[in-house]
C-alpha cells in the first residue's frame, strides 16, 4: 500500500503516462481522471487517457473530455498506468498487465483487493478526485479554472450534490478552494442535473411506472432492459441517477436498479439510505462499491436475476436492521 508521497515518488521520473477509469464512467471517475490529465500535461507529461466506454452525454461540457481515446485496444508503451477510481481489472482495457513499467491504482473504494504494486487506497475519501486534488498539491501544480472544474465535478456528483453521507468537512474544504480556483459550480449543476434530454425523461416515466417493492416496503427496484432502451431511443448512459429516484421512496432502505447489459446478463446497482452497510453484499455479485452505494453484474435470465438479488438484499436488510418485520417476497407485490 501506498500514500499520496508514495506515488509522487514513483510517478515523477515518468515521462508517458496512461490513465484509464472504469467500465461506464462517472462523474469522479471522468473528473479524477482529465484533472490529473491536464495537471501532469502543466508539468510536461506525455498523458494519454483511455476508456472502454465513452463519455456519457451529461460529463462532455469537461474539458478536454474530447481528448479521451474509447475502446480498444492500448497502442504503445509507457512509463506508467494508473487506473483511477476502481481496481485494474474493471477498466476493461486489458487482458494482461498493461504495457507500461510503473502500475499505479488510485481508489476510494474499500472493496479494492490492491492488487497492483502502488496502490494509494483512502476509504475516507468522499471521491478520487479528492486524491488527485492531493496529489496535485504534492506535485506543487498549479490548479488552473479547467483543473478546478473537472475535480469539482468528480467531489459533486461521488456525494450527490454534497448530499450524501460521505460528505466531509475536507471535501467541502477542497470544493471551496477548486471555486476559488475558477469551478464554476453552476455549470456543473446545469450539465448534470439540470439538461435532461427529453428520451430520456421518458425512459424514467416508463422504467418509474412499474418500479415494485417487497411487501415490508424496504426493498424497492425498477428494470431496465433493451426492449425499454429500443421504444424510447435511448441507451444505457440514460439510467444515470436512476436508482436514486427509487431510493427516495419513503421506507425504502435499499434501492435497486436492474439493468440489461446481454441476452441473459444484468448490471446491478444498489443504493442505501444509510442504515444498511452494501459492501459485502455487492461483492457477492461479483463487483464491489461503498457502504451506501455499489454494485456488481449477475447472469441468469431476468425472473432468476430479479428473484436472487432481491432475495438476498432483503435478507441483508434484516439481517443488519433485525426489527422483525423483513420478508423479503422475491417477485410478489
Amino acid at each position: 500500500m501506498s500514500d499520496v508521497r508514495g506515488i509522487k515518488t514513483v510517478l515523477e521520473p515518468c515521462k508517458t503516462i496512461l490513465i484509464s477509469g472504469h467500465k461506464s464512467p462517472d462523474g469522479d471517475a471522468l473528473g479524477a481522471q482529465l484533472g490529473l490529465m491536464l495537471a501532469l500535461q502543466k508539468i510536461g507529461r506525455t498523458v494519454t487517457a483511455q476508456n472502454i466506454d465513452p463519455v456519457p452525454e451529461i460529463y462532455r461540457f469537461l474539458p478536454a473530455a474530447d481528448r479521451i481515446v474509447v475502446g480498444r485496444p492500448v497502442r504503445g508503451s509507457y512509463d506508467a498506468c494508473i487506473v483511477l477510481d476502481s481496481e485494474p481489472s474493471r477498466t476493461g482495457l486489458f487482458d494482461t498487465l498493461p504495457p507500461a513499467d510503473i502500475l499505479i491504482n488510485i481508489d476510494h473504494h474499500i472493496t479494492n483487493p490492491c492488487d497492483w504494486p502502488h496502490t494509494w487506497l483512502d476509504s475516507s475519501a468522499a471521491a478520487t478526485g479528492e486524491m488527485v486534488f492531493r496529489l496535485i498539491r504534492e506535485f506543487g501544480i498549479a490548479i488552473d479554472p479547467e483543473i478546478a472544474l473537472c475535480l469539482y465535478t468528480s467531489i459533486f456528483t461521488d456525494t450527490g450534490s454534497f448530499r450524501y453521507t460521505n460528505t466531509s468537512p475536507a471535501c467541502m474544504r477542497i470544493a471551496a478552494e477548486l471555486l476559488e480556483a475558477g469551478a464554476d459550480p453552476w455549470l456543473v449543476t446545469e450539465n448534470v442535473y439540470e439538461s435532461c434530454a427529453f428520451k430520456r425523461l421518458k425512459l424514467l416515466g416508463s422504467v418509474l411506472a412499474v418500479m415494485e417493492r417487497s411487501r415490508d416496503g424496504r426493498v424497492a427496484w425498477v428494470v431496465v432492459t433493451n426492449e425499454l432502451y429500443r421504444a424510447t431511443g435511448t441507451s444505457a448512459e440514460d439510467t444515470d441517477n436512476f436508482v436514486n429516484y427509487v431510493r427516495s421512496v419513503k421506507g425504502v432502505e435499499v434501492a435497486i436498479l436492474f439493468r440489461q447489459t446481454a441476452s441473459a446478463e444484468y448490471k446491478i446497482s444498489l443504493r442505501s439510505k444509510g442504515r444498511v452497510d452494501l459492501t459485502r453484499l455487492s461483492q457477492s455479485f461479483g463487483g464491489g462499491g461503498h457502504k451506501n452505494a455499489a454494485g456488481g453484474v449477475v447472469q441468469g435470465t431476468l425472473e432468476e436475476v430479479l428473484n436472487r438479488v432481491v432475495n438476498e438484499v432483503g435478507t441483508t436488510v434484516e439481517t443488519q436492521l433485525g426489527d422483525g418485520s423483513a420478508h423479503p417476497d422475491g417477485l410478489r407485490r
